[in-house]
């Protein structure tokens, strides 16, 4: 009864602290004329559904997770993720206030727990990409948080937060060394939280 309770609060906070991508992902992008910068990749592999936050069984679990190519501007190299170590994808809208609360979050536990040089990958990717919203264009918010770790700009289509089964953001997804999903959460995470799920998922 304990654990039904603590569920249905957990979905209950999901629902206050996680902005729906619903109404924004839209084959209709493509009618639009966009001008922020889009990112050079590929991707591979099968789709993941759709994330259910209301659902105590992620299907995914288990399962390889689709393969991001792409191009590293700034060493001018194409790198994979996931590759051969842990790796989190962190999946925001510009538009959306939840996302733009959890950037410097994110960021400050990046630098105290020195996560990259422990060998774990952390990935943005900035998607459903609307000039008609606010915040926009994304990168230039996201200079303006000083962000300085790997990001990648989805393209009109928003194909990527498509292939990765967003439900609403900000929305992350968690794989293992050996590039399977080890799980997948949609809303915010304290950086006490982070700590808490990058502890339970790798002890």
């Amino acid at each position: 009864m304990r654990n039904k309770i603590i569920f249905l609060l957990f979905i209950l906070i999901f629902f206050l602290i996680s902005c729906s991508s619903e109404e924004d992902i839209s084959d209709d992008i493509k009618e639009k004329e966009y001008i922020h910068h889009v990112s050079n990749f590929s991707v591979s592999g099968e789709k993941l559904s759709i994330f259910d936050p209301a659902s105590e069984i992620d299907s995914t679990k288990g399962k390889e997770s689709p393969k991001i190519n792409y191009l590293l501007e700034s060493q001018n190299v194409y790198v994979d993720y996931p590759d051969e170590r842990p790796t989190i994808f962190l999946f925001v809208a510009h538009w959306c206030p939840y996302c733009q609360s959890e950037i410097p979050i994110v960021k400050n536990w990046i630098q105290n727990e020195q996560l990259f040089e422990q060998g774990v990958n952390i990935v943005l990717v900035v998607t459903n990409i609307n000039p008609d919203k606010s915040n926009y264009p994304p990168d230039l918010w996201l200079n303006r948080e000083e962000w300085e770790y790997p990001v990648i700009y989805d393209d009109n289509f928003s194909t990527l937060g498509k292939y990765f089964g967003i439900p609403a953001f900000p929305y992350w997804v968690f794989t293992e060394p050996d590039g399977t999903i080890a799980f997948r959460y949609a809303g915010s995470l304290s950086e006490e939280q982070l700590l808490d799920i990058i502890y339970l998922h790798t002890k």
